[in-house]
């Protein structure tokens, strides 16, 4: 089996393992490796190390690393954290390069561990060494039989095509345990630990390229780099299931912007991870089940044929099947009547869902299901089966395996949907190459990722939007604030019209009479806006009027913003008002684990209070800025309600893409709100009416 080529190719292929930590007594951890190593097989030379020598499981071992004469590969080191410093030295000095550290008591337990774990990193990039861990189970690889745990692996573990990252060792060996029971074997798992050195991005670069693993699942409590992780995951051509927990931090930053008022840590995991095409899953069950689909060939369109034995099963399967937008073709009248004819009595209406619950030759089910495999009307079948132990017991069993060769056969996925007792349902998973499902809602939404995996189309690179940018102006801009973390209104709206952004026109004043000179000089009604740092709600403190068209209005309103300000010399914005247009929020942030981050949502005074808001993680494709405004639960009214016509889509992903790129070049912006955007109707353009930039204190 070929793998690929890294800095961690011998962490999972390693010719000989060393184990540092191991001793014959009945306790010891350091044992239980060696015993994993050889109760799987492995392939390589064992060589276990301890410092009062001896023996185990007939073998020598030595009392130190440095006591053996050849080179080494890999080794796991199992001794007290104080220790494992010393023992990386020594492993740089024997010039291993990979190590897989499983001690616990370094960052975990708290600031105690912390100078233990900056040891192990300067010593780490002394020799150029790779670790994986500490705090963790280490790692297994089931094509060589490496097994690392310094527990004893359940040696019902199968190869397979899944392959499992966990930031936890006891999730990840539940989910072992799980995929057991599924009879779904897996190709390596690795326990991350604390990811000091090798993080989740670091393996999954290598998962992704390695020939055996089929299947990614990751277990996650917090990302490590998540702006590299949507990079990397980006390019995959395998399906990435994230289990992601500690969902709910609560930050405890003042929101001095919408974008950081909308802010949610895991809406953000959340929108981040469908940018990356990986499938975020909430529950352990949920990632069985759809580990479960994704091991059957993949369903390539949207039309289903489902098969119940139960008329009620059948009807709770096509409401799934409406609520994941799938179809149900009928089938031909002969079809049916061929059904009917070996029906006992004629009492049931045929038609798809089909309901056989007067049909009890399990033989002719097997018929039915190849029949509608072959029909090109139909990409996958849902098989729903109830049957007693000891009563249709035998060919029950038959009619699944039956089952298994049509799939291979036609290479079309059949989800069967089993209704019996426990036991002959854990029966079954162990026996049946076909997953099992339970219930008819698990199955079709499994049958719907399955289907949206199939159907994503590959990531393109981030393309950068064709305008004119004046990166000098933006810089000149943040120099002219003079140490100020806010900028005033006008040096945010000339900051975004320095990258591509249309504004409405406008002039400053300083007092009523240049507030009625700009008025005539723009010609038109005008808002005046209060051109100041630290106004987030203009409309709640006064410092804006909208609407207005005659000297008198415009000399009273800026006298009454004056007063309501209160003390100062008062600087307005007088802009020319824009009445057509739908409103729309663009926002961004730079994020500590994504980096820049931009935002979209409907616009004005609505959008805290909907929280109708979409997140992508810049750089953005225009097909990212494209499903960011289709993915707003408001969407429709940019497409177009009751008649009328559909906003300037392409004007407004042409923002996002400025955005998103004004966020990468200049990462000092540490929030940003250009709200409202108004957006015209299809091919008349977008204009930005306010902006809001608040800077970093770095």
């Amino acid at each position: 089996m070929s793998h690929p080529k890294s800095d961690l190719e011998k962490c999972f292929y390693p010719k000989n393992v060393a184990i540092v930590g191991v001793s014959p007594d009945k306790t010891n951890l350091g044992k239980n490796i060696v015993g994993n190593l050889l109760a799987f097989g492995y392939e390589g030379e064992i060589l276990s190390i301890g410092l009062r020598g001896g023996v185990v499981f007939g073998q020598r071992i030595y009392p130190s690393l440095l006591d053996i004469d050849h080179p080494v590969d890999l080794a796991v080191l199992l001794t007290p954290a104080k220790t494992v410093p010393g023992l990386l030295e020594q492993c740089g000095k024997k010039g291993i390069k990979n190590v897989v550290i499983e001690s616990g008591g370094f960052s975990e337990m708290g600031e105690d561990g912390l100078p233990l774990e900056k040891a192990c990193l300067e010593v780490a990039e002394k020799y150029h060494i790779r670790f994986i861990g500490p705090n963790g189970i280490g790692v297994t690889n089931l094509e060589n039989g490496l097994a690392l745990p310094f527990m004893p692996l359940n040696r019902a573990l199968s190869l397979g095509p899944v392959s499992i990252l966990a930031q936890s060792g006891g999730v990840g060996l539940s989910y072992l345990g799980f995929l057991i029971e599924e009879d779904i074997g897996i190709n390596k798992f690795v326990s991350m630990g604390n990811k000091l050195n090798v993080d989740e991005n670091d393996l999954l670069s290598y998962l992704m390229e390695d020939e055996g693993t089929k299947i990614i699942l990751i277990y996650l409590e917090g990302f490590r780099d998540g702006r590299r992780f949507v990079e990397i995951a980006s390019r995959s051509n395998k399906p990435i299931l994230v289990h992601k927990s500690n969902r709910f931090k609560a930050s405890a930053n003042i929101a001095h912007s919408h974008t950081a008022a909308l802010f949610t840590d895991d809406q953000l995991v959340d929108h981040a991870l469908e940018q990356a095409n990986c499938v975020r899953v909430n529950t352990m069950d949920d990632a069985i089940d759809y580990v479960k689909i994704l091991t059957l060939p993949p369903l390539k369109g949207n039309r289903l044929a489902v098969v119940s034995r139960s008329g009620g099963h059948a009807v709770i399967a096509a409401d799934a099947c409406a609520h994941y937008g799938f179809e149900l073709p009928p089938f031909p009248k002969d079809f049916l009547e061929r059904i009917e004819s070996h029906f006992r009595a004629k009492v049931i209406r045929l038609q798809n869902p089909l309901d056989l619950g007067d049909l009890f030759d399990l033989v002719f089910y097997e018929n039915i299901v190849e029949e509608m495999l072959k029909r090109d009307d139909v990409d996958g079948v849902l098989l729903g089966h109830g049957y007693r132990r000891g009563f249709e017991q035998a060919d029950s069993r038959l009619l699944i395996q039956k089952v298994n060769q049509l799939v291979d056969r036609y290479q079309k996925p059949v989800a069967v949907v089993i209704f019996t007792e426990a036991v002959e349902i854990d029966y079954l998973r162990r026996h049946s190459k076909i997953p099992i499902f339970t219930a008819p809602e698990n199955a079709m939404r499994a049958f719907h990722l399955s289907h949206r995996w199939t159907s994503k189309s590959r990531k393109l690179p981030p393309e950068k939007p064709a305008m004119n940018i004046q990166g000098n102006r933006v810089a000149e801009i943040m120099q002219g604030a003079e140490g100020r973390f806010f900028l005033s209104l006008a040096e945010s709206m000339e900051l975004i019209k320095a990258y591509g952004f249309s504004l409405p026109d406008y002039r400053l004043a300083s007092s009523p009479d240049q507030a009625v000179a700009a008025w005539r000089a723009l010609g038109g009604p005008v808002a005046l806006k209060i051109n100041r740092p630290h106004v987030s709600h203009k409309t709640d403190q006064g410092g804006i009027l909208l609407d207005l068209n005659s000297e008198e209005k415009i000399a009273k309103g800026f006298v009454t913003m004056k007063e309501k300000i209160g003390a100062g010399d008062v600087e307005v914005m007088v802009q020319s008002m824009v009445e057509q247009g739908r409103e729309v929020i663009l926002g961004g942030r730079q994020d500590a684990v994504f980096g820049p981050v931009l935002m979209f949502g409907l616009g004005g005074i609505f959008v805290e209070a909907l929280g109708d808001v979409i997140w992508r993680v810049a750089p953005i494709h225009r097909s990212d800025a494209r499903a960011m405004t289709n993915g707003i639960r408001g969407s429709k009214i940019l497409s177009g309600i009751r008649g009328e016509k559909p906003s300037d889509l392409e004007a407004l992903e042409d923002f996002l893409l400025q955005l998103s790129r004004l966020l990468v070049d200049f990462p000092s912006i540490r929030e940003i709100d250009i709200n409202p955007v108004k957006v015209m109707t299809a091919g008349q353009g977008a204009m930005a009416l306010d902006a809001r930039v608040i800077l970093s204190k770095e």
